[in-house]
């Protein structure tokens, strides 16, 4: 080896490691809401991947989310520390009369289904996020 080539080699290791340091992701308030492509764009720009694969990450994730707070999963889905989501199963209610309480008559109420609903519950730490 020469003495030039002995001393490329440093400077070539120093470009390539300013090249793989990246600032830190710092993302801006928005005045309006953000709508999912602002999203996808802005997650594609902070980690330099595509726009497709943040997209299929995200329908990933949705299928994930859906397996688990569906009829066979554990009705429970922990949003990564942020969130908790819950399937709530609500019962079946009968006809009944009762007051109505605008004009004070008497009315019949229907009957409903039973049904299962999500909740969203946030944790300690969205809400260390927000306040």
């Amino acid at each position: 080896m020469t003495k030039k080539s002995a001393k490329k080699a440093p400077k070539a290791a120093k470009a390539a490691a300013k090249t793989t340091a990246k600032k830190a992701f710092k993302p801006t308030a928005s005045s309006k809401v953000r709508t999912r492509s602002q999203v996808i764009a802005e997650l594609a720009c902070a980690s330099d991947i595509k726009r497709t694969v943040v997209k299929e990450v995200f329908d990933n994730l949705s299928t994930i989310i859906g397996a688990d707070l569906g009829s066979r999963g554990p009705g429970v889905f922990s949003f990564f520390g942020l969130m908790k989501m819950k399937t709530v199963k609500k019962p079946a209610t009968k006809e009944r009369t009762g007051v109505n309480p605008f004009t004070g008559e008497t009315q019949v109420f229907k009957a409903k289904p039973a049904s299962k609903k999500v909740r969203v519950r946030p944790t300690k730490a969205l809400n260390a996020l927000v306040g």
